[in-house]
């Protein structure tokens, strides 16, 4: 039965494919076997799938990079179960504001789904003058979260993420409120999970973090059906505890 299971999740991924399209500079995979990440500043792209490492469960990243003078760390668990956690901190090298969005995608455990949740934090930290972390021109809000059935991307409907997020004045730095959505929708197929964020950043020598995650779950209580071989073994245990009951009342 687990070889049957395996088989068939294998062939179901090999069918969850991402459309080659290009968003902030950055093209998905044309098929998706594996977790992958891009971050992009002012649309110059760079992949980051090669630092995934496999985990027990799951896969992570813990990285730093550097892109048009901008230092970039970056982290995130991919969990197959399904859920993507991220985070990540920018520091901005020019005095013009500058465009970052970050890619997040995994494969996931093959099942029809009914709920989804995303949350988005962030903090901003100003050397001098005011810092101000707002939505970029490519999205009306920080994080978007898709899910895929077959080869076309679905957005979830946990869109979030409005709220500027200000510093101002020497060496200050304030964390914003966390904001997120929970969205219900009829059950659907999907295979992968992906997470967009993207947020405009200003102020020279200036930075910003974020934190979030995107969900996929069941909004109803899952019903197990046992296989047939456990049915049979519990229908011999009950037969055999029959029979011993038989026979004690015969002795009595």
């Amino acid at each position: 039965m687990r070889t049957r299971f395996l088989l068939v999740t294998v062939m179901l991924l090999s069918l969850g494919s991402f459309p080659a399209a290009a968003q902030n500079g950055c093209v998905r995979p044309a098929q998706l076997a594996a977790p992958f990440a891009f971050v992009s500043v002012n649309g110059q792209c760079t992949d980051l799938s090669a630092f995934i490492v496999a985990q027990t469960k799951g896969w992570t990243l813990n990285t730093r990079t550097a892109i048009a003078g901008s230092t970039i760390d970056v982290h995130a668990i991919f969990n197959p179960d399904p859920s993507i956690t991220f985070g990540g901190t920018t520091a901005n090298p020019s005095v013009t504001a500058t465009t970052y969005a970050f890619i997040f995608g995994t494969p996931i455990v093959p099942n029809m789904y009914t709920l989804a949740v995303s949350s988005i934090q962030f903090s901003a930290t100003s050397t001098q003058g005011t810092t101000t972390v707002s939505n970029s021109s490519s999205q009306p809000t920080y994080i978007v979260g898709y899910g895929s059935a077959g080869a076309a991307l679905t957005n979830l409907g946990v869109n979030a993420g409005t709220n500027s997020c200000v510093a101002s004045g020497t060496g200050a730095s304030t964390t914003c409120a966390a904001e997120g959505r929970t969205n219900t929708f009829p059950p659907a197929f999907y295979d992968n999970l992906e997470a967009f964020v993207a947020y405009t950043q200003d102020n020279q020598l200036s930075t910003a973090s974020f934190s979030g995650s995107i969900t996929l779950d069941r909004a109803g209580a899952v019903t197990v059906t046992p296989e047939p071989s456990a049915l049979a073994l519990v229908a011999t245990g009950l037969l055999v505890l029959g029979g011993y009951a038989a026979r004690r009342r015969a002795r009595t």
